[in-house]
């Protein structure tokens, strides 16, 4: 099935993105200097704003592990830390 098509410009839904993220404490413009999330393809694909923002999150997230020796050994996609709890959580659910 074929994503709809976004009816905004990307600076609209970049800036609700970036709103998204900014209410969960992860300021993209910090995390975008470290990682970049690649979110001209997010919004190529049609994926709506809070929905990138997850995935920007878990990206993120995914890659500080990673740069911290704290990355889950059971799966190299997963985004949580080492010895995490519970069930793996892929970067792209």
């Amino acid at each position: 099935m074929e994503k709809p098509r976004m009816t905004v410009d990307y600076t609209t839904w970049l800036r609700a993105v970036r709103a998204a993220l900014a209410s969960i404490n992860m300021p993209m413009d910090e995390w975008q200097k470290a990682w970049r999330f690649d979110f001209e393809r997010e919004f190529k694909a049609g994926t709506d704003a809070d929905t990138a923002a997850e995935l920007a999150n878990r990206y993120w997230w995914h890659e500080q592990n990673k740069s911290i020796g704290q990355h889950c050994l059971t799966r190299p996609d997963c985004w949580l830390p080492r010895n995490h709890q519970g069930d793996c959580q892929p970067i792209h659910p």
